[in-house]
């Protein structure tokens, strides 16, 4: 699991210097020159820049979250699984899920309302990243990052980032 905090963490980071890299404009030319065309690293570098998700791809990944959340307050942890993206279940088995939930997300379990912002997805599609703060027990607030992957099965969970504590609640 350690490797999908780590690509939960390191992916928005990644985005980040990518739209920021500038490549600097030419010297000014009295001559006449025609424009290469752009490279194919160029275009993917701005196919691959992130935008604001759109509002239903924003939905269908608060969906998800939601569904495996809900699924692990009733301790359905098979159901929270398939939530999961292939590569997550092909790399961690279902008791692996079950103890990385147990020792790591247990104040996720409790939570009665997720809120959701700063949904971020690669202008071309495929990933997403979104931000879930939650209320637990009415005494501190939580933050993580969810990275989301389209499938054909439509989104789902590759990883989560640590729970943060981020406030107090009343």
């Amino acid at each position: 699991m350690k490797i999908f905090r780590y690509v939960a963490i390191a992916l928005p980071l990644l985005l980040l210097v990518a739209v920021s890299t500038q490549v600097p404009a030419p010297p000014e030319t009295t001559q006449f020159q025609a424009e290469p065309a752009p490279s194919q690293s160029e275009n993917s570098q701005s196919e691959n820049t992130p935008v604001a998700c759109s509002q239903s791809t924003q939905a269908a990944v608060e969906e998800i979250v939601n569904a495996q959340t809900q699924a692990l307050a009733k301790n359905d942890y098979e159901l929270a699984y398939s939530f999961a993206s292939p590569s997550f279940r092909s790399s961690v088995s279902l008791n692996g899920f079950v103890a990385i939930i147990a020792g790591s997300y247990g104040p996720l379990i409790e939570s009665s309302e997720l809120r959701f912002s700063d949904c971020l997805a690669n202008s071309n599609g495929g990933f997403a990243l979104i931000d879930v703060s939650f209320l637990q027990g009415g005494d501190f607030v939580y933050a993580l990052r969810y990275l989301m992957v389209e499938t054909p099965d439509g989104w789902r969970v590759d990883g989560a980032s640590d729970l943060e504590v981020v406030g107090e609640g009343t």
